[in-house]
């Protein structure tokens, strides 16, 4: 590993070569405490070149990459190949913060750094609800703007991880459930109900839908939440690729629509302020995919993607704080078990009563994967009964009696 005082002199170099300029960097700021993360200024600036740049060194054995040293970090080398990769397509717009220089023998990279700007989610908590339903517009455009470009060149990512020794992680948007139905099984026996007819069938297609070939594979992020998009006076930009890949496109779109689940901190999004990012992106990405501009295309596939999103923290909230909560009973002492408070197992609940009613809505409102929904719904009914006063999470505050000019 490099110690902070060399990466400096090296990033000067790499800048240096990659520029034709000299470069000096001063100023330097840490922004992690794990890894070697520093924003440096440039003390004198170049045109076409930020005022500052982002050394990042990632050493730490936390998520390593089978196979490789001990001292990569697997999504770091996916991140690094996702930025390699947006930095390269063609066109002028810029997909996250380009990728200026990398050195492979020390793990290193040096990205843009677009400064410090408030990201979408703290619109969302704020009361500037005119930025806030802006920003929201703004990641549809910026989504369909990424894939559309990204659209059919994933020999060029894949070619680009495999010189890294990089793969794109498993993440919550990208499970296949077609190999968890054990766990669905638990829960049904567990909590004594059965799915609606066509349940099993329906998850097999969908999954299918969303793993399988689809006119929707494109370039994904797989934690598009508010937290990771920085907003710039009316546009965004995406931070923190570590778990890109090509996958359903929409994976990544839908989230505003289930109250942002990537983030862990699940509010409610009116549906018309969904509608308006998934409109965005749907602009956006016309020209690579020209069946989508057929609404009732367009909402099937929507509503395939919440329903991988539902399933995904079915999944994932079960055997991790539902399945214990039922086998203990008494509620005070399945919290202090599992390490909650009272106000903490409640806030896990709402949220994932949000996002649950969000889809089924969805899914009646369209008519598409109502076994899915009315399975769901049935499991709702039982959080119900346990819970008599268990409701959705208020809306953002950002998004609420919002009214246009």
């Amino acid at each position: 590993m490099t110690n902070e005082t060399d990466l400096i002199p090296l990033a000067e170099g790499l800048l240096t070569a990659a520029t034709g300029h000299a470069i000096k960097l001063v100023n330097p700021e840490k922004l992690s405490s794990e890894n070697v993360v520093l924003r440096c200024q440039l003390e004198s600036s170049l045109t076409d070149f930020p005022p500052s740049v982002i050394l990042k060194q990632v050493t730490t054995t936390k998520f390593n990459n089978p196979g490789s040293p001990s001292s990569e970090s697997h999504r770091f080398l996916n991140e690094w190949a996702s930025l390699e990769f947006l930095t390269n397509l063609s066109g002028q717009a810029s997909y996250g913060p380009r990728l200026l220089a990398s050195s492979r023998d020390n793990n290193f990279i040096i990205l843009e750094d677009f400064g410090k700007h408030p990201t979408v989610l703290d619109l969302l908590r704020s009361d500037d609800r005119e930025a806030a339903q802006k920003g929201l517009t703004a990641i549809g455009t910026f989504l369909g703007k990424m894939q559309a470009a990204a659209y059919g060149r994933e020999s060029t990512f894949t070619a680009i991880q495999f010189r890294l020794n990089a793969a794109s992680p498993l993440s919550d948007s990208t499970l296949d459930f077609r190999e968890k139905a054990a766990r669905f099984e638990e829960c049904f026996e567990t909590l004594h109900f059965q799915p609606a007819a066509g349940f099993w069938e329906a998850l097999q297609e969908l999954e299918q839908a969303i793993h399988g070939p689809t006119p929707f594979r494109s370039f994904i992020h797989a934690d598009a939440g508010p937290h990771n998009f920085l907003y710039l006076n009316g546009t965004v930009q995406l931070l923190d690729y570590e778990f890109g890949a090509y996958h359903h496109g929409l994976l990544d779109v839908v989230s505003a629509r289930l109250g942002f689940p990537h983030t862990g901190q699940v509010q409610s999004v009116p549906s018309e302020f969904a509608h308006q990012l998934e409109h965005a992106y749907q602009q956006e990405i016309t020209e690579v995919l020209p069946q989508i501009s057929d609404e009732s295309f367009f909402a099937k596939a929507l509503v395939d993607a919440c329903a991988h999103w539902a399933l995904s923290r079915w999944i994932g909230i079960w055997p991790n704080y539902f399945k214990e909560r039922f086998a203990i009973g008494d509620e005070a002492l399945a919290n202090e078990k599992m390490g909650l408070t009272t106000e903490s197992a409640q806030r896990t609940r709402a949220r994932v009563m949000t996002l649950y009613q969000s889809f089924i809505q969805f899914a009646h409102e369209t008519n598409h994967q109502l076994a899915i929904a009315e399975t769901l719904e049935s499991y709702l009914r039982i959080l119900q009964k346990e819970w008599p006063g268990l409701a959705v999470m208020p809306v953002y505050p950002g998004l609420k009696n919002f009214k246009r000019n």
